[in-house]
């Protein structure tokens, strides 16, 4: 409990959120990627996975906030704006290659396709989607902590 006492109210709502999205997709990508993709999602079934995490983000959020005790942001000064422009910028940078990966991902998939008549995973759009969530998913942990890096650094 030490290490709570320890903590700013800003590092505890950036640990609340990296929590917080780290068991949300803990539940939602695997259950999704465990889906058939050849018929097309069932709308019940992907509407079911997507009720349980707005369900899981509220009651998380909440248990996880009285747990660490996070209040209120204090007030942002110089120093809480140059920890989000770098956070902000190592996120965007591994986005930014996360999805060049994931173009060339779809492109050498098409050529395999059309050239070897061979495709070594079926891409319908839904399933890019997810992987484009996956994307942003990781961008934003990276950024998180990148922040609770820097917090705790201290400059």
């Amino acid at each position: 409990m030490q290490i709570l006492s320890s903590l700013s109210n800003r590092e505890k709502n950036i640990w609340t959120t990296l929590i917080l999205d780290f068991i949300v997709a803990l539940y939602f990508f695997p259950k999704v990627f465990r889906m058939d993709w050849s018929s097309g999602l069932n709308g019940g079934e992907i509407t079911k996975v997507i009720i349980t995490v707005i369900i899981i983000s509220i009651i998380g959020s909440i248990l996880i906030s009285v747990f660490l005790g996070a209040g209120k942001d204090e007030e942002m000064d110089e120093r809480d704006s140059q920890f989000e422009a770098k956070a902000n910028s190592v996120g965007y940078h591994a986005m930014f290659v996360a999805i060049i990966f994931l173009i060339g991902h779809i492109i050498l998939n098409e050529i395999t396709e059309e050239i070897f008549k061979f495709s070594y995973e079926a891409m319908p759009p839904l399933k890019i989607a997810v992987y484009m969530m996956v994307v942003l998913v990781a961008a934003s942990f990276l950024k998180e902590l990148v922040k609770i890096f820097y917090y705790r650094r201290g400059y």
